[in-house]
Protein backbone atom coordinates (compact mmCIF):
# COMPACT_ATOMS: atom_id res chain seq x y z
CA UNK A 1 0.00 0.00 0.00
CA UNK A 2 1.40 3.41 -0.55
CA UNK A 3 2.06 5.68 2.39
CA UNK A 4 -0.15 8.82 2.89
CA UNK A 5 3.25 10.54 3.06
CA UNK A 6 4.31 9.49 -0.43
CA UNK A 7 0.88 10.14 -1.63
CA UNK A 8 1.16 13.69 -0.79
CA UNK A 9 4.66 13.47 -2.18
CA UNK A 10 3.53 12.28 -5.60
CA UNK A 11 0.47 14.97 -5.48
CA UNK A 12 2.84 17.91 -5.28
CA UNK A 13 5.30 16.34 -8.21
CA UNK A 14 2.35 16.18 -10.25
CA UNK A 15 0.83 19.86 -8.65
CA UNK A 16 4.05 21.56 -9.47
CA UNK A 17 4.71 20.24 -12.40
CA UNK A 18 1.51 21.33 -13.79
CA UNK A 19 1.98 24.85 -12.03
CA UNK A 20 5.54 25.06 -14.14
CA UNK A 21 3.60 24.31 -17.38
CA UNK A 22 0.76 26.86 -16.84
CA UNK A 23 3.55 29.58 -15.81
CA UNK A 24 5.53 28.72 -19.09
CA UNK A 25 2.36 28.92 -20.99
CA UNK A 26 1.78 32.32 -19.96
CA UNK A 27 5.23 33.41 -20.32
CA UNK A 28 4.87 31.79 -24.19
CA UNK A 29 1.64 33.71 -24.87
CA UNK A 30 2.38 37.19 -22.58
CA UNK A 31 5.97 37.49 -24.22
CA UNK A 32 4.53 36.60 -27.81
CA UNK A 33 7.44 33.97 -27.84
CA UNK A 34 4.73 31.05 -29.33
CA UNK A 35 4.00 33.10 -32.11
CA UNK A 36 7.37 35.11 -32.49
CA UNK A 37 9.61 32.11 -32.75
CA UNK A 38 13.16 32.19 -32.76
CA UNK A 39 15.66 35.58 -32.69
CA UNK A 40 17.88 34.83 -30.20
CA UNK A 41 21.72 33.86 -31.75
CA UNK A 42 21.56 30.46 -30.58
CA UNK A 43 17.76 29.24 -30.67
CA UNK A 44 17.97 28.63 -34.39
CA UNK A 45 21.11 26.27 -34.04
CA UNK A 46 19.41 24.49 -31.17
CA UNK A 47 16.48 23.78 -33.51
CA UNK A 48 18.29 23.15 -36.61
CA UNK A 49 20.34 20.67 -35.32
CA UNK A 50 17.46 18.90 -34.39
CA UNK A 51 16.01 19.09 -37.68
CA UNK A 52 18.73 17.80 -39.46
CA UNK A 53 19.04 14.85 -37.25
CA UNK A 54 15.31 14.27 -37.99
CA UNK A 55 15.81 14.29 -41.33
CA UNK A 56 19.00 12.23 -41.36
CA UNK A 57 16.84 10.27 -39.31
CA UNK A 58 13.91 10.32 -42.07
CA UNK A 59 15.32 9.84 -45.36
CA UNK A 60 19.54 9.36 -44.80
CA UNK A 61 19.78 6.43 -42.23
CA UNK A 62 22.24 3.68 -42.45
CA UNK A 63 24.55 6.72 -44.64
CA UNK A 64 27.24 8.23 -43.27
CA UNK A 65 26.22 11.07 -40.97
CA UNK A 66 29.33 13.02 -41.00
CA UNK A 67 29.19 13.29 -44.86
CA UNK A 68 25.55 13.98 -44.35
CA UNK A 69 26.17 16.75 -41.93
CA UNK A 70 28.64 18.91 -44.22
CA UNK A 71 26.49 18.26 -46.78
CA UNK A 72 23.54 19.60 -44.43
CA UNK A 73 26.01 22.52 -43.47
CA UNK A 74 26.60 23.57 -47.39
CA UNK A 75 23.17 24.28 -47.80
CA UNK A 76 22.05 25.47 -44.51
CA UNK A 77 25.29 27.16 -42.29
CA UNK A 78 23.90 26.83 -39.01
CA UNK A 79 23.70 23.41 -37.96
CA UNK A 80 26.56 23.27 -34.98
CA UNK A 81 26.77 19.70 -33.31
CA UNK A 82 30.61 19.79 -32.15
CA UNK A 83 30.17 23.37 -30.72
CA UNK A 84 27.48 21.51 -28.86
CA UNK A 85 26.95 17.71 -27.55
CA UNK A 86 24.38 15.80 -29.58
CA UNK A 87 22.23 14.42 -26.81
CA UNK A 88 19.22 16.80 -26.84
CA UNK A 89 19.63 17.32 -30.41
CA UNK A 90 19.03 13.49 -30.71
CA UNK A 91 16.12 13.21 -28.39
CA UNK A 92 14.44 16.87 -30.54
CA UNK A 93 14.79 14.92 -34.03
CA UNK A 94 13.64 11.94 -32.74
CA UNK A 95 10.23 14.17 -31.76
CA UNK A 96 10.62 15.66 -34.64
CA UNK A 97 10.27 12.20 -36.93
CA UNK A 98 6.30 12.82 -35.07
CA UNK A 99 5.77 16.59 -34.90
CA UNK A 100 5.99 19.16 -37.57
CA UNK A 101 9.29 21.06 -37.70
CA UNK A 102 8.48 24.07 -36.92
CA UNK A 103 9.13 26.71 -33.88
CA UNK A 104 6.12 26.40 -32.36
CA UNK A 105 6.80 22.12 -31.85
CA UNK A 106 10.15 23.50 -30.43
CA UNK A 107 8.61 25.40 -28.07
CA UNK A 108 5.80 23.24 -26.94
CA UNK A 109 8.59 20.72 -26.28
CA UNK A 110 11.09 23.24 -24.40
CA UNK A 111 8.04 24.08 -22.10
CA UNK A 112 7.21 20.25 -21.16
CA UNK A 113 11.50 19.93 -20.34
CA UNK A 114 11.33 23.08 -18.56
CA UNK A 115 8.69 22.53 -15.84
CA UNK A 116 9.90 18.77 -14.88
CA UNK A 117 12.37 20.54 -12.26
CA UNK A 118 9.79 21.63 -11.17
CA UNK A 119 8.15 18.64 -10.42
CA UNK A 120 11.54 17.13 -8.07
CA UNK A 121 11.21 20.29 -6.18
CA UNK A 122 7.51 19.39 -5.88
CA UNK A 123 8.31 16.07 -4.54
CA UNK A 124 11.11 17.02 -1.90
CA UNK A 125 9.17 20.14 -0.72
CA UNK A 126 6.47 18.18 0.16
CA UNK A 127 8.67 15.55 2.02
CA UNK A 128 10.21 18.39 4.33
CA UNK A 129 7.61 20.71 4.58
CA UNK A 130 4.21 19.36 3.17
CA UNK A 131 2.00 20.41 0.39
CA UNK A 132 1.47 24.04 0.83
CA UNK A 133 4.99 24.78 0.90
CA UNK A 134 5.47 22.81 -1.90
CA UNK A 135 3.09 24.05 -4.30
CA UNK A 136 4.28 27.63 -3.19
CA UNK A 137 8.10 26.88 -4.15
CA UNK A 138 7.34 25.56 -7.16
CA UNK A 139 5.36 28.76 -8.15
CA UNK A 140 8.28 30.80 -6.98
CA UNK A 141 9.98 28.53 -9.26
CA UNK A 142 8.44 29.26 -12.11
CA UNK A 143 7.96 32.97 -12.44
CA UNK A 144 11.84 33.69 -11.35
CA UNK A 145 13.16 35.60 -14.02
CA UNK A 146 15.62 32.57 -15.07
CA UNK A 147 12.58 30.27 -15.55
CA UNK A 148 10.90 33.55 -17.68
CA UNK A 149 13.35 33.53 -20.10
CA UNK A 150 13.92 29.76 -20.18
CA UNK A 151 10.46 29.52 -21.71
CA UNK A 152 11.36 32.64 -24.01
CA UNK A 153 13.85 30.84 -25.53
CA UNK A 154 14.53 27.59 -27.01
CA UNK A 155 17.86 26.71 -25.40
CA UNK A 156 19.64 23.92 -23.90
CA UNK A 157 19.94 25.10 -20.11
CA UNK A 158 16.00 23.85 -19.84
CA UNK A 159 17.47 20.14 -20.73
CA UNK A 160 20.20 20.73 -18.31
CA UNK A 161 18.51 21.57 -15.48
CA UNK A 162 16.08 18.51 -15.88
CA UNK A 163 19.01 16.37 -16.22
CA UNK A 164 20.60 17.63 -13.26
CA UNK A 165 17.29 17.57 -11.28
CA UNK A 166 16.92 13.76 -12.22
CA UNK A 167 20.42 12.80 -11.38
CA UNK A 168 20.40 14.73 -7.85
CA UNK A 169 17.65 12.48 -7.42
CA UNK A 170 19.20 9.25 -8.40
CA UNK A 171 22.11 10.29 -6.49
CA UNK A 172 20.13 10.64 -3.36
CA UNK A 173 18.50 6.94 -3.74
CA UNK A 174 22.38 5.82 -4.47
CA UNK A 175 23.31 7.17 -1.05
CA UNK A 176 20.48 5.37 0.76
CA UNK A 177 20.67 2.15 -0.52
CA UNK A 178 23.77 1.71 -2.58
CA UNK A 179 24.31 -0.93 -5.47
CA UNK A 180 24.84 -1.44 -9.07
CA UNK A 181 21.58 -0.93 -10.74
CA UNK A 182 21.53 2.68 -8.17
CA UNK A 183 24.97 3.91 -9.59
CA UNK A 184 24.41 2.49 -13.35
CA UNK A 185 21.38 5.02 -13.48
CA UNK A 186 23.21 8.12 -11.54
CA UNK A 187 26.24 7.85 -14.08
CA UNK A 188 23.82 7.68 -16.61
CA UNK A 189 21.78 10.78 -16.05
CA UNK A 190 24.97 12.25 -15.70
CA UNK A 191 26.59 11.35 -19.31
CA UNK A 192 23.26 12.47 -20.26
CA UNK A 193 23.54 16.22 -19.02
CA UNK A 194 27.09 16.52 -19.87
CA UNK A 195 26.15 14.77 -23.65
CA UNK A 196 23.10 17.63 -23.53
CA UNK A 197 25.67 20.27 -22.67
CA UNK A 198 29.16 21.24 -21.16
CA UNK A 199 28.20 22.79 -17.73
CA UNK A 200 26.90 19.27 -17.07
CA UNK A 201 30.16 18.65 -15.79
CA UNK A 202 29.13 19.86 -12.26
CA UNK A 203 27.23 16.82 -11.74
CA UNK A 204 31.03 15.23 -11.05
CA UNK A 205 31.50 17.88 -8.64
CA UNK A 206 28.05 17.62 -6.82
CA UNK A 207 28.73 14.18 -5.14
CA UNK A 208 31.68 15.26 -4.08
CA UNK A 209 29.99 18.23 -1.90
CA UNK A 210 27.11 16.15 -0.76
CA UNK A 211 29.55 13.69 0.65
CA UNK A 212 31.74 16.63 2.74
CA UNK A 213 28.38 17.84 3.90
CA UNK A 214 26.63 14.54 5.53
CA UNK A 215 30.32 12.84 5.96
CA UNK A 216 29.54 10.30 3.45
CA UNK A 217 32.88 9.47 2.48
CA UNK A 218 32.34 5.69 3.05
CA UNK A 219 30.64 5.78 -0.75
CA UNK A 220 33.80 6.59 -1.93
CA UNK A 221 35.16 2.91 -0.74
CA UNK A 222 32.34 0.86 -2.88
CA UNK A 223 33.26 -0.33 -6.24
CA UNK A 224 29.55 0.51 -7.37
CA UNK A 225 30.58 4.44 -8.49
CA UNK A 226 33.89 3.77 -10.03
CA UNK A 227 32.44 1.16 -12.35
CA UNK A 228 29.61 3.05 -13.48
CA UNK A 229 32.25 6.25 -13.76
CA UNK A 230 34.07 4.46 -16.26
CA UNK A 231 31.38 3.34 -18.26
CA UNK A 232 29.80 6.98 -18.62
CA UNK A 233 33.41 8.25 -19.17
CA UNK A 234 33.79 5.82 -21.97
CA UNK A 235 30.62 7.44 -23.65
CA UNK A 236 31.07 10.94 -22.61
CA UNK A 237 35.28 11.63 -23.17
CA UNK A 238 35.64 10.50 -26.81
CA UNK A 239 33.09 13.13 -27.67
CA UNK A 240 34.74 16.08 -25.58
CA UNK A 241 38.25 14.70 -26.96
CA UNK A 242 37.39 15.22 -30.32
CA UNK A 243 35.87 18.36 -30.18
CA UNK A 244 36.93 20.26 -27.15
CA UNK A 245 39.00 22.80 -30.05
CA UNK A 246 35.61 23.78 -31.66
CA UNK A 247 34.11 24.46 -28.03
CA UNK A 248 36.63 26.55 -26.68
CA UNK A 249 35.82 28.81 -29.65
CA UNK A 250 33.07 29.58 -27.46
CA UNK A 251 34.88 30.81 -24.54
CA UNK A 252 34.59 34.56 -23.93
CA UNK A 253 37.86 35.11 -21.08
CA UNK A 254 41.01 33.54 -19.97
CA UNK A 255 41.20 30.78 -16.69
CA UNK A 256 42.54 32.71 -13.30
CA UNK A 257 41.74 33.75 -10.25
CA UNK A 258 40.38 37.39 -11.72
CA UNK A 259 37.68 35.36 -13.97
CA UNK A 260 37.33 33.28 -10.68
CA UNK A 261 36.01 36.32 -8.20
CA UNK A 262 34.22 38.11 -11.51
CA UNK A 263 32.32 35.23 -11.98
CA UNK A 264 31.24 34.00 -8.88
CA UNK A 265 30.28 38.15 -7.73
CA UNK A 266 27.97 38.04 -10.90
CA UNK A 267 26.69 34.58 -9.78
CA UNK A 268 25.79 35.19 -6.08
CA UNK A 269 23.96 37.91 -7.85
CA UNK A 270 22.21 36.22 -10.26
CA UNK A 271 20.71 34.12 -7.94
CA UNK A 272 19.88 37.18 -5.21
CA UNK A 273 17.98 38.72 -8.07
CA UNK A 274 15.63 35.55 -8.96
CA UNK A 275 14.58 35.39 -5.10
CA UNK A 276 14.74 38.90 -3.87
CA UNK A 277 16.00 40.03 -1.24
CA UNK A 278 13.92 37.68 0.71
CA UNK A 279 15.22 34.76 -1.02
CA UNK A 280 19.19 34.61 0.34
CA UNK A 281 17.94 35.13 4.08
CA UNK A 282 15.47 32.56 3.77
CA UNK A 283 18.09 29.99 2.24
CA UNK A 284 20.27 30.32 5.14
CA UNK A 285 17.95 30.23 7.72
CA UNK A 286 17.13 26.99 6.19
CA UNK A 287 20.15 26.20 6.14
CA UNK A 288 21.24 27.00 9.99
CA UNK A 289 18.22 25.53 11.41
CA UNK A 290 18.58 22.11 9.21
CA UNK A 291 21.83 22.13 10.23
CA UNK A 292 21.48 21.98 13.98
CA UNK A 293 18.78 19.50 13.70
CA UNK A 294 20.95 17.28 11.25
CA UNK A 295 22.06 14.55 14.25
CA UNK A 296 18.26 14.44 14.83
CA UNK A 297 16.86 13.98 11.34
CA UNK A 298 20.00 12.72 8.40
CA UNK A 299 17.33 11.94 5.81
CA UNK A 300 15.69 15.58 6.19
CA UNK A 301 19.82 17.12 6.48
CA UNK A 302 20.81 14.56 3.45
CA UNK A 303 18.34 16.26 1.10
CA UNK A 304 19.07 19.85 2.23
CA UNK A 305 21.99 19.17 1.68
CA UNK A 306 21.86 17.91 -1.95
CA UNK A 307 20.04 21.30 -2.81
CA UNK A 308 22.93 23.11 -1.22
CA UNK A 309 25.43 20.41 -3.30
CA UNK A 310 23.59 21.57 -6.63
CA UNK A 311 24.29 25.45 -5.76
CA UNK A 312 27.56 25.01 -4.64
CA UNK A 313 28.58 22.68 -8.10
CA UNK A 314 26.97 25.03 -10.12
CA UNK A 315 28.79 27.96 -8.53
CA UNK A 316 31.73 26.23 -8.71
CA UNK A 317 32.45 25.22 -12.03
CA UNK A 318 31.01 28.45 -13.62
CA UNK A 319 33.71 30.37 -11.65
CA UNK A 320 36.08 28.17 -12.54
CA UNK A 321 35.51 27.31 -16.57
CA UNK A 322 35.89 30.49 -18.07
CA UNK A 323 33.22 30.26 -20.87
CA UNK A 324 31.16 33.33 -20.46
CA UNK A 325 29.33 34.90 -17.85
CA UNK A 326 25.61 34.94 -18.15
CA UNK A 327 22.40 33.67 -16.08
CA UNK A 328 20.95 31.26 -17.56
CA UNK A 329 23.89 29.08 -16.94
CA UNK A 330 22.94 29.29 -13.00
CA UNK A 331 20.01 27.38 -14.21
CA UNK A 332 20.76 24.12 -12.30
CA UNK A 333 20.89 25.60 -9.13
CA UNK A 334 17.90 27.39 -9.50
CA UNK A 335 15.98 24.46 -8.06
CA UNK A 336 17.75 24.06 -5.25
CA UNK A 337 18.08 27.74 -3.85
CA UNK A 338 14.60 27.72 -4.22
CA UNK A 339 14.23 24.33 -2.58
CA UNK A 340 16.13 25.98 0.64
CA UNK A 341 14.08 29.37 0.28
CA UNK A 342 10.55 27.53 0.05
CA UNK A 343 12.14 25.66 3.50
CA UNK A 344 12.94 29.02 5.23
CA UNK A 345 9.36 30.15 4.97
CA UNK A 346 8.01 26.98 6.67
CA UNK A 347 10.51 27.35 9.51
CA UNK A 348 9.74 31.25 10.08
CA UNK A 349 6.28 29.95 9.90
CA UNK A 350 6.79 27.62 13.10
CA UNK A 351 8.83 29.44 14.85
CA UNK A 352 6.09 32.42 14.66
CA UNK A 353 2.94 30.28 14.68
CA UNK A 354 -0.39 30.65 14.25
CA UNK A 355 -1.85 33.22 11.94
CA UNK A 356 0.95 35.46 12.34
CA UNK A 357 3.19 33.03 10.93
CA UNK A 358 0.82 32.12 7.86
CA UNK A 359 0.87 35.62 7.19
CA UNK A 360 4.44 36.20 7.39
CA UNK A 361 4.82 33.23 5.30
CA UNK A 362 2.35 34.29 2.33
CA UNK A 363 3.91 37.47 2.26
CA UNK A 364 7.43 36.14 2.22
CA UNK A 365 6.01 34.06 -1.24
CA UNK A 366 5.28 37.00 -2.53
CA UNK A 367 8.49 38.85 -1.78
CA UNK A 368 10.29 35.73 -3.67
CA UNK A 369 7.46 35.97 -6.50
CA UNK A 370 8.35 39.89 -6.82
CA UNK A 371 11.18 39.90 -9.12
CA UNK A 372 9.78 37.17 -11.36
CA UNK A 373 6.62 39.65 -11.66
CA UNK A 374 8.68 42.25 -12.53
CA UNK A 375 10.95 40.91 -14.88
CA UNK A 376 7.50 39.40 -16.49
CA UNK A 377 5.74 43.03 -17.06
CA UNK A 378 9.28 44.89 -17.89
CA UNK A 379 10.37 42.60 -20.29
CA UNK A 380 9.68 43.37 -24.03
CA UNK A 381 8.01 41.33 -25.93
CA UNK A 382 9.62 38.86 -28.79
CA UNK A 383 10.13 40.10 -32.47
CA UNK A 384 8.39 38.07 -35.40
CA UNK A 385 10.38 38.63 -38.23
CA UNK A 386 8.69 37.14 -40.86
CA UNK A 387 10.94 34.46 -41.91
CA UNK A 388 7.30 32.26 -43.08
CA UNK A 389 6.30 34.92 -45.16
CA UNK A 390 9.39 34.71 -47.64
CA UNK A 391 9.07 33.49 -50.87
CA UNK A 392 9.27 30.00 -52.01
CA UNK A 393 11.26 29.53 -54.99
CA UNK A 394 11.15 26.01 -57.27
CA UNK A 395 14.18 25.97 -58.92
CA UNK A 396 17.52 25.73 -57.10
CA UNK A 397 18.23 29.17 -55.46
CA UNK A 398 20.67 30.52 -53.42
CA UNK A 399 19.66 32.88 -50.60
CA UNK A 400 21.82 35.92 -49.26
CA UNK A 401 20.69 36.29 -45.39
CA UNK A 402 21.58 39.82 -43.56
CA UNK A 403 20.96 40.70 -40.25
CA UNK A 404 21.92 39.77 -36.47
CA UNK A 405 23.12 36.39 -35.32
CA UNK A 406 20.01 35.50 -34.30
CA UNK A 407 17.50 36.99 -37.56
CA UNK A 408 20.29 35.37 -39.85
CA UNK A 409 19.62 31.57 -37.78
CA UNK A 410 15.89 32.44 -37.84
CA UNK A 411 15.70 32.92 -41.33
CA UNK A 412 18.29 29.87 -42.38
CA UNK A 413 16.04 27.44 -40.08
CA UNK A 414 12.76 28.85 -41.97
CA UNK A 415 14.37 28.05 -45.89
CA UNK A 416 15.50 24.80 -44.24
CA UNK A 417 12.42 22.83 -43.06
CA UNK A 418 10.97 23.86 -46.17
CA UNK A 419 13.58 22.27 -47.90
CA UNK A 420 14.11 18.83 -46.59
CA UNK A 421 15.44 17.73 -50.37
CA UNK A 422 18.49 19.88 -49.85
CA UNK A 423 17.80 21.83 -53.18
CA UNK A 424 18.57 25.46 -52.24
CA UNK A 425 21.67 27.11 -51.15
CA UNK A 426 21.65 29.59 -47.87
CA UNK A 427 24.43 31.76 -47.42
CA UNK A 428 25.10 34.41 -44.37
CA UNK A 429 26.07 37.88 -45.09
CA UNK A 430 28.16 37.51 -41.99
CA UNK A 431 30.56 35.30 -43.17
CA UNK A 432 30.40 36.17 -46.83
CA UNK A 433 31.13 39.12 -46.55
CA UNK A 434 33.14 39.89 -42.90
CA UNK A 435 36.15 38.06 -41.29
CA UNK A 436 35.17 37.13 -37.40
CA UNK A 437 35.53 34.06 -35.16
CA UNK A 438 32.40 31.84 -33.69
CA UNK A 439 31.69 34.64 -31.07
CA UNK A 440 31.86 37.80 -33.62
CA UNK A 441 35.28 38.67 -32.58
CA UNK A 442 37.96 40.10 -34.46
CA UNK A 443 35.55 41.37 -37.25
CA UNK A 444 37.25 43.02 -40.51
CA UNK A 445 35.25 43.51 -43.42
CA UNK A 446 36.25 41.56 -46.55
CA UNK A 447 35.62 44.09 -49.83
CA UNK A 448 36.75 47.51 -49.81
CA UNK A 449 33.28 48.99 -51.43
CA UNK A 450 29.43 48.10 -52.66
CA UNK A 451 30.96 47.33 -56.13
CA UNK A 452 32.48 44.60 -54.72
CA UNK A 453 29.83 43.21 -52.70
CA UNK A 454 28.14 43.54 -56.08
CA UNK A 455 30.48 41.44 -57.98
CA UNK A 456 30.39 38.88 -55.63
CA UNK A 457 26.71 38.41 -55.15
CA UNK A 458 27.04 37.84 -59.08
CA UNK A 459 29.78 35.27 -58.80
CA UNK A 460 27.46 33.21 -56.76
CA UNK A 461 24.19 33.72 -58.62
CA UNK A 462 22.36 34.85 -55.74
CA UNK A 463 18.55 35.24 -56.99
CA UNK A 464 17.23 36.44 -53.32
CA UNK A 465 18.69 39.02 -50.62
CA UNK A 466 17.22 39.17 -47.08
CA UNK A 467 17.89 42.10 -45.05
CA UNK A 468 16.48 41.48 -41.49
CA UNK A 469 16.18 45.29 -39.70
CA UNK A 470 16.10 45.02 -36.18
CA UNK A 471 14.50 48.74 -34.95
CA UNK A 472 15.11 49.48 -38.33
CA UNK A 473 19.15 49.40 -38.54
CA UNK A 474 22.00 47.81 -40.05
CA UNK A 475 23.32 44.69 -37.74
CA UNK A 476 26.97 45.45 -39.12
CA UNK A 477 29.22 47.66 -41.54
CA UNK A 478 28.84 44.29 -43.75
CA UNK A 479 25.49 44.94 -43.81
CA UNK A 480 25.66 48.73 -44.98
CA UNK A 481 27.90 47.62 -47.67
CA UNK A 482 25.26 45.35 -48.61
CA UNK A 483 22.34 47.22 -48.74
CA UNK A 484 24.33 49.95 -50.87
CA UNK A 485 25.07 47.37 -53.08
CA UNK A 486 21.32 46.47 -53.34
CA UNK A 487 20.58 50.24 -54.37
CA UNK A 488 23.70 50.62 -57.79
CA UNK A 489 22.15 51.47 -60.79
CA UNK A 490 24.23 48.58 -61.94
CA UNK A 491 22.24 46.12 -59.40
CA UNK A 492 20.06 43.44 -60.61
CA UNK A 493 18.13 43.30 -57.51
CA UNK A 494 14.84 44.73 -57.06
CA UNK A 495 12.76 44.84 -53.81
CA UNK A 496 9.89 42.66 -53.95
CA UNK A 497 8.47 42.06 -50.19
CA UNK A 498 8.81 44.89 -47.29
CA UNK A 499 7.73 42.72 -44.40
CA UNK A 500 7.06 44.96 -40.84
CA UNK A 501 7.61 42.61 -38.34
CA UNK A 502 5.57 42.22 -35.38
CA UNK A 503 5.39 42.94 -31.32
CA UNK A 504 8.42 44.88 -32.24
CA UNK A 505 10.18 47.44 -34.27
CA UNK A 506 11.96 46.51 -37.51
CA UNK A 507 11.10 44.83 -40.80
CA UNK A 508 12.51 42.55 -43.53
CA UNK A 509 13.07 43.27 -47.38
CA UNK A 510 13.55 40.80 -49.73
CA UNK A 511 14.97 41.68 -53.01
CA UNK A 512 15.48 39.18 -56.19
CA UNK A 513 17.22 39.00 -59.15
CA UNK A 514 16.68 36.96 -62.33
CA UNK A 515 19.96 34.95 -61.60
CA UNK A 516 21.19 31.46 -62.13
CA UNK A 517 22.79 29.74 -59.24
CA UNK A 518 26.73 28.63 -59.11
CA UNK A 519 27.06 25.75 -57.27
CA UNK A 520 29.99 25.14 -57.50
CA UNK A 521 31.08 28.89 -56.23
CA UNK A 522 28.63 28.57 -53.27
CA UNK A 523 29.96 25.12 -52.17
CA UNK A 524 33.12 26.35 -52.71
CA UNK A 525 33.00 28.56 -49.78
CA UNK A 526 33.10 25.77 -47.75
CA UNK A 527 33.73 24.66 -44.31
CA UNK A 528 34.97 26.69 -41.40
CA UNK A 529 38.56 25.09 -40.68
CA UNK A 530 37.78 23.42 -36.89
CA UNK A 531 34.21 22.24 -38.60
CA UNK A 532 36.26 20.54 -41.17
CA UNK A 533 38.66 18.83 -39.35
CA UNK A 534 36.16 17.55 -37.12
CA UNK A 535 34.52 16.05 -39.87
CA UNK A 536 37.87 14.15 -41.02
CA UNK A 537 38.62 13.54 -37.85
CA UNK A 538 35.48 11.06 -37.67
CA UNK A 539 36.02 9.45 -40.64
Amino acid sequence: MIQPQHRSMAWSALGGYVLALLAGALVLIYLHAYQAGFSGADEPAHFLNGVFISNYLRHHAGTNPMAFAVEYYLHYPKISIGHWPPAYYGLLGVLLLALPATPQAAFLINLLISALPAAALGWALAWLAGRRIALAGCAVYALTPLAVESQAFFMLDQALTACCAAAAIAWLAYTRRPGWARAGLFAALCAGAVLVKGNGWLLVLMPLFHMLLTRGWRLLALPHLYGAGLAAAAVVVPWYWLTASIAADGFNYQAGLPYAWKALAANLYTLLRNLGYAGAPLALFAVVVEYRQRLAAPQRWAVVSLAISLILATLALQSLVPADIDDRYLAPALPGYTLLAALGVAHVGAAIRGSPGRAAGILLTLAMLAPGVAHLAQRGAKVDMRAADLPAPESPSVWIIDGSSGAEGALIAELAVRDPGLRHYAVRASKLLAVSDFMGRRYALKYADERQVLEELRRLGARYVVLVRLDNAAAFPHSEQLSAALQLPESPFRRVLTLPHRYRAGVTEVYQADAEADIGAVRGLGMPVKGGALTRSAR
